[in-house]
């Protein structure tokens, strides 16, 4: 097959149009249930039809990972942080989080369906994103663009 040239493309000629969304309101299993049955790793969440966050494996594996309180110096009786405590409070929120507007992360990086390819991969590459909104407009949301879709590029033909 044919190598594509990726700095000829934007997200548009790549993107999923019909990507699985969420609501806030859904539940955290029903979040796991449709990431398992849908082969995903992430979806956007919508409200009113708008963007308002994004939840993955990453968010929600926070359920099962042992979540410890960062230590602290005590110092003549002045006590000095070790790390970072808003970390821990938002790992011990997601962990206890019941539905998905609870344990999804609101700020989105996203992009637009014209914004090239290769300043997709960029954002994903510097960020460790996985998978990108491409939202228009007031953050109504277009589709999805993952990792594998830029790096399947490479190897076959990009969907018509």
């Amino acid at each position: 097959m044919e190598q594509q040239d990726i700095r000829r493309l934007t997200v548009g000629d790549v993107m999923h149009a019909d990507w699985p969304t969420l609501g806030p309101e859904d539940t955290v299993e029903r979040a796991i249930r449709l990431f398992a049955e849908s082969h995903i790793s992430g979806a956007p969440v919508l409200e009113d039809g708008r963007l308002v966050g994004i939840v993955t494996e990453g968010d929600l594996i926070f359920r099962d990972a042992e979540i410890k309180a960062p230590g602290f110096l005590d110092i003549l009786g002045g006590i000095i942080p070790l790390g970072s405590w808003e970390e821990y409070r938002e790992e011990t929120l997601k962990s206890a989080g019941v539905t998905v507007g609870e344990v999804m992360t609101r700020d989105v990086v996203t992009v637009s369906p014209q914004t090239p390819l290769p300043e997709a991969a960029t954002a994903m590459a510097r960020r460790r994103i996985k998978l990108l909104p491409v939202v228009e407009g007031e953050r109504l949301l277009r589709g999805v663009i993952s990792r594998m879709d830029i790096l399947a590029l490479h190897v076959i033909r990009p969907r018509p």
